[in-house]
C-alpha cells in the first residue's frame, strides 16, 4: 500500500476513534415555585470540535434558550416556568454524557369553594360551584352518582359544573368533589314514601274489639297509636307492603271516644261508642236519700245506666217464696262479691237490700252486672246505722209512710192523736237479733235492732212500744211503734226524725199531730 493512502487510513480512524466529553458550571439548581426563572450554565468540552447540544428532558416547564447547538466550550442558557401545583417536580438539560438537574418547589396553594355544600331533592339534576385558586387543581368526585363535567381540571380560578342521578331510596344519600385541599358536599333527599292503608277507619263498640289495617308501602314504616287504650297486636313495624293488627280495650267511660293509629305519613281513625257496662253513679238510702253511709240491711237506691231492662222489673219471690230473688231479668247486685237481693231493677235505678256480711266493713266495693257484664266498682261507706224514714211521695221529704193507731194512713186530714201511737216504716237498723237474713221474708220470728232505737216527734220523746221486722215483708224494712207524746206539738207538718244508735235520720220528714 502507497505511504500516503496508509497514512490516509490511519488519520481517518484517528479521527473516527474521538470521544467527546462535557463538563458543567454548575450541574444543578434549586428554583422556586414562582415566578418564571432564567438561568445559565458553562459548557466545558474535551475537545473544541465537539457537538455541544443541549436537551431538556421536561420540556412542558424547562427550556433550553440558547447555546445549543454549539461546538466546544460555550454557555447554554435556560428559562423554568412557574409551577402551579402544591407538588414540587425535577427535570434536567443533557449535554451529551453531562446533566444539568432542576428541582422546583411547589406552590403554596390555597383553595376556595363557594358554595361548600347543598341539598337538593331525590330527583336528577345538575349545579355548579367556583373555585379560588392560584393554582392547577382537578375536581374528583367520591360516588358515581355525582359526576364532574367536561373541565374537571384548570389553573386559577374557574367554575366546575356537576350532574347527579336520581335517588331511587326512600333514604337520602350524600356525596363529595373534592378540589385540592377543599371539599363541595351534596346532600341528595330520598324518595317520597308512598303508604297507603286499607281501611282507613274503624268504628268499635263500648266493649272494645280488635281489627287489622292492610298497609301499602315503597319504605318503610312504624305503628304508633295515640292513646294507651289502643295497642298493636305483633310487630309495629315493617318494610313494603304489610298488615298491622291492633285491639281495642273496654271503654268504661259514658262518652264515645278517638284514637288515630299513624303508619308512615298516614293516620287510621278508631271510634269507639261510650260504655255499654252498667254504670254507677251514686248510691243512697232508699227512704231518705241521703248519700253517705249504708248499714248492713239498709235498703238502697243505686243510680247509674245501663244497669238493667228498659222498663222496670219488679221484685220476684223464690220458688219456695221465703226470699227475695238476687237476679231480676239479667241485673245482679253485689256488695264486695255478696249477691243482694232485689227490690227491682231498671236501666238506670235499681232498689237492693245491703247484705248482712258487711258488717263490721269500712267500705264495701258495688258492682252491678246486667247480662253478664260488670260495671266498676263503686265504693260505698258501711256504718253501724243508717236511719231513713219511707216517705208517702218517695222522696225522703215530707209526710212520712206512717199509719196512725187504727192503721190509716197519717195525713194533715187524718193526723195522729195526741197519746196515740202511731206506725213508722224505716230503714237501716243495722245488725239484728236474731241476725238478719238477706231477703228473707218475715215470718213467726221477728228480729229486732241490736241498736237502741228512738223517736222525736216535733221535739218531744216518744216512747217507742215496738221496734223490729215487718211481718211478711222483707228483711232490712223495720217497723216502729211510737206513742205520740203529750208534749209533741199540733200541726199538719210536725218534725219526726228517727235515731238508731248515735245516728239520727235526716230532717224533712213530718207527721200531722192534732
Amino acid at each position: 500500500m502507497p505511504p500516503v493512502i496508509l497514512g490516509l487510513l490511519i488519520a481517518a480512524s484517528a479521527s473516527a476513534q474521538q470521544v467527546c466529553t462535557f463538563t458543567l458550571n454548575p450541574s444543578s439548581r434549586a428554583v422556586p415555585a414562582s415566578p418564571d426563572t432564567v438561568g445559565s450554565f458553562a459548557v466545558q468540552a474535551s475537545a473544541s470540535t465537539c457537538q455541544r447540544t443541549a436537551v431538556s428532558d421536561s420540556p412542558d416547564w424547562l427550556t433550553v434558550s440558547f447555546g445549543s447547538p454549539g461546538t466546544g466550550n460555550g454557555t447554554i442558557g435556560y428559562r423554568v416556568e412557574t409551577n402551579n401545583t402544591p407538588q414540587a417536580r425535577s427535570g434536567g438539560i443533557v449535554v451529551g454524557n453531562a446533566r444539568f438537574s432542576v428541582t422546583q418547589a411547589g406552590a403554596e396553594c390555597s383553595f376556595e369553594l363557594s358554595p361548600l355544600s347543598a341539598r337538593v331533592t331525590n330527583a336528577a339534576g345538575t349545579g355548579s360551584l367556583r373555585v379560588a385558586t392560584s393554582c392547577r387543581w382537578t375536581a374528583v368526585s367520591s360516588v358515581p352518582w355525582l359526576r364532574v363535567g367536561a373541565a374537571d381540571t384548570g389553573i386559577g380560578a374557574g367554575t366546575i359544573d356537576y350532574a347527579y342521578d336520581a335517588n331511587p331510596a326512600t333514604t337520602a344519600r350524600t356525596g363529595t368533589i373534592t378540589v385540592g385541599t377543599r371539599t363541595f358536599t351534596l346532600t341528595q333527599d330520598g324518595a317520597p314514601c308512598t303508604t297507603r292503608l286499607s281501611p282507613t277507619s274503624a268504628d268499635h263498640p263500648g266493649s272494645g274489639g280488635a281489627g287489622a289495617i292492610t298497609v301499602a308501602s315503597s319504605c318503610s314504616w312504624r305503628a304508633s297509636p295515640s292513646q294507651p287504650w289502643v295497642t298493636i297486636t305483633g310487630s309495629d313495624a315493617g318494610t313494603g307492603n304489610g298488615a298491622v293488627g291492633y285491639r281495642v280495650a273496654e271503654n268504661t267511660a259514658p262518652q264515645p271516644r278517638t284514637a288515630t293509629i299513624t303508619i308512615g305519613d298516614q293516620t287510621f281513625a278508631v271510634r269507639q261508642a261510650a260504655s255499654d257496662l252498667p254504670r254507677i253513679t251514686g248510691i243512697a238510702n232508699a227512704a231518705s236519700f241521703a248519700a253517705n253511709a249504708a248499714a248492713p240491711g239498709t235498703i238502697v237506691a243505686i243510680f247509674g245506666a245501663q244497669m238493667g231492662p228498659s222498663a222496670l222489673v219488679p221484685l220476684q219471690l223464690t220458688a219456695d217464696q221465703q226470699f227475695l230473688a238476687k237476679e231480676l231479668s239479667g241485673t245482679r247486685v253485689y256488695f264486695d262479691g255478696t249477691p243482694a237481693p232485689l227490690i227491682f231493677a231498671e236501666q238506670s235505678v235499681i232498689s237492693a237490700i245491703v247484705p248482712y256480711d258487711a258488717a263490721g266493713k269500712r267500705t264495701v266495693p258495688v258492682v252491678v252486672e246486667y247480662q253478664n257484664r260488670r260495671s266498676a266498682a263503686f265504693n260505698l261507706p258501711i256504718a253501724a246505722t243508717a236511719p231513713g224514714i219511707f216517705t208517702q211521695d218517695s222522696s225522703g221529704k215530707g209526710p212520712g209512710a206512717i199509719l196512725n193507731s187504727d192503721l190509716t194512713l197519717n195525713t194533715p186530714a187524718n193526723p195522729a192523736q195526741r197519746g196515740g201511737f202511731i206506725v213508722i216504716y224505716a230503714t237501716g237498723e243495722g245488725v239484728t237479733e236474731p241476725a238478719g237474713v238477706d231477703g228473707k221474708i218475715t215470718g213467726a220470728d221477728l228480729p229486732q235492732p241490736v241498736a237502741p232505737v228512738f223517736v222525736s216527734i216535733g221535739g218531744a220523746v216518744a216512747e217507742v212500744l215496738y221496734k223490729g221486722a215487718v211481718p211478711g215483708v222483707v228483711a232490712g224494712m223495720i217497723q216502729i211503734n211510737a206513742r205520740v207524746p203529750p208534749a209533741a206539738p199540733s200541726g199538719a207538718a210536725v218534725p219526726i226524725t228517727v235515731t238508731m244508735g248515735n245516728v239520727t235520720s235526716p230532717a224533712g220528714v213530718t207527721v200531722a199531730v192534732q
